[in-house]
């Protein structure tokens, strides 16, 4: 893969570990919510 390319994937990883360890605390936004349960869907966690 490219370097780009591996940038952004693990950007995606990094925002959603950030975003999960929010959501446990329950201090997430609504547009963060949203973020997340795309991010979710996206990289298929659960």
């Amino acid at each position: 893969m490219s370097k780009k390319i591996m940038e952004s994937l693990n950007y995606l990883i990094e925002e959603y570990k950030r975003l999960k360890k929010k959501k446990e605390k329950n201090k997430l936004t609504s547009a963060e919510l949203e973020t997340f349960k795309k991010l979710e869907q996206y990289l298929g966690k659960k």
